[in-house]
């Protein structure tokens, strides 16, 4: 997979996942902008969190 295939993924998923998550937006309703509280719940309990990391490894330089 190329760069620009895994970015082009990450934005397809945060479009269409990440922008209406009910949990995101109640995490935000809670805690404010505190984007650790809400990124931990996304990269450690998220399935789709989790898919956008395994895409990330694709955006490593060699």
């Amino acid at each position: 997979m190329t760069r620009t295939e895994a970015t082009e993924q990450i934005g397809e998923l945060l479009d269409n996942h990440c922008a209406d998550c009910p949990t995101r937006q109640e995490l935000n309703k809670i805690h404010g902008s505190t984007y650790s509280k809400i990124d931990g719940h996304c990269n450690r309990e998220c399935p789709v969190g989790k898919q956008l990391q395994g895409l990330s490894k694709h955006l490593t330089r060699t």
